[in-house]
């Protein structure tokens, strides 16, 4: 397996998969995905702000959504995440919340984050192109950005961006804030709502939220019809029938919903983007390429892929060694990346 060609297909993947989930939730330009998955946009915004790097008009086609949508976003939660999983995008992150400090309607949740700036860094441009060098960059330079130690272009708003569809699956955790606001309850009832059942710590788990603050409200949820649990704590699972919440958000016919762990996805596909990136990496012999790969792997990336609910997928590397690791590891991802930018599942 050629690696220098392969990792281009990578990415070429990873940003039809960020393009299409952003066009779904509004944003002008691309295909939509699937509408069987829910979105999870603090998981897609933290990976964009390393994938979209590659794509500026993607980068800023989401600037533009944010300043229309912003205020959904939990950034409480979006700061978790982007702790718990060690997004490698902090920088970014930290000078797309600048930005949206000045320009959104939803600015003062966002001016916090953007406070966490490091001084004096010294300056990178933005943007990359596809074979990994920078993007040139002219002579004026947007001044927000250069704030936060990175040249680009002035971003250019061009409005294009709607409110996030309704009746979809793709909004769904959106359309639950929409209802019970930004805060943990979506989150909850959205899972109940899929996976039609679950415990404390399997809610909190997949949703970075504490087990504490997940056990609060449920207790508060209890005192209404719509939660039901059985009386034993002991391994206590709660429950939702789901028909009426999911009539009222998608209409009829309703899709299957497949529940993924976004944040750990994510990630995942993020650090074995950077390992293909790494300086050298593909010019090593094919059997150090596999041993570094599986040694990713079995240290860091299956317990994610199984949390994310792709750990069947991982059956295909079992009991493989040596330089044949190299092409099993290499179409495992590929039919991974092709599942996630099929329109169908």
């Amino acid at each position: 397996m050629q690696l220098q060609k392969y990792k281009s297909d990578v990415l070429d993947s990873l940003l039809e998969i960020v393009w299409q989930q952003w066009s779904s939730l509004g944003v002008s330009g691309y295909g939509e995905c699937s509408d069987s998955i829910v979105i999870d946009p603090e998981s897609l915004l933290l990976f964009s702000a390393s994938i979209a790097r590659f794509d500026q008009r993607l980068f800023d086609e989401i600037l533009d959504w944010l300043v229309t949508n912003g205020r959904f976003l939990n950034v409480q939660r979006l700061k978790t995440i982007l702790h718990e999983e060690e997004y490698q995008s902090t920088e970014v992150i930290q000078a797309i919340a600048g930005e949206l400090s000045q320009r959104s309607k939803s600015d003062l949740k966002w001016r916090k984050l953007a406070e966490l700036k490091k001084p004096n860094q010294e300056a990178t441009n933005l943007f990359f192109l596809k074979n990994g060098n920078f993007l040139p960059v002219g002579t004026t330079h947007d001044k927000n950005f250069m704030n936060y130690g990175f040249l680009r272009n002035p971003v250019v708003y061009r409005g294009m961006s709607k409110p996030f569809p309704l009746r979809k699956v793709n909004s769904m955790l959106l359309q639950l804030r929409g209802l019970m606001g930004v805060n943990s309850r979506s989150e909850i009832l959205l899972y109940l709502l899929v996976q039609k059942q679950g415990t404390i710590q399997e809610i909190a788990d997949q949703n970075y939220y504490s087990w504490k603050s997940v056990q609060d409200v449920l207790f508060e949820m209890g005192h209404s019809p719509a939660i039901q649990f059985p009386e034993s704590k002991r391994g206590r699972e709660y429950y939702i029938h789901a028909e009426p919440w999911l009539q009222m958000l998608l209409g009829s016919p309703q899709p299957d919903i497949q529940w993924i762990c976004w944040p750990a996805l994510f990630r995942s596909l993020e650090i074995l983007f950077l390992q293909l990136q790494a300086p050298g990496f593909t010019d090593l012999p094919p059997l150090a390429q596999a041993a570094e790969l599986k040694l990713l792997m079995d240290t860091k990336l299956n317990e994610k892929f199984i949390k994310a609910g792709f750990g069947a997928d991982l059956g295909k590397l079992a009991g493989v060694w040596a330089e044949e690791y190299l092409e099993v590891w290499g179409k495992f991802l590929m039919d991974l990346l092709s599942k996630l930018t099929r329109r169908q599942w």
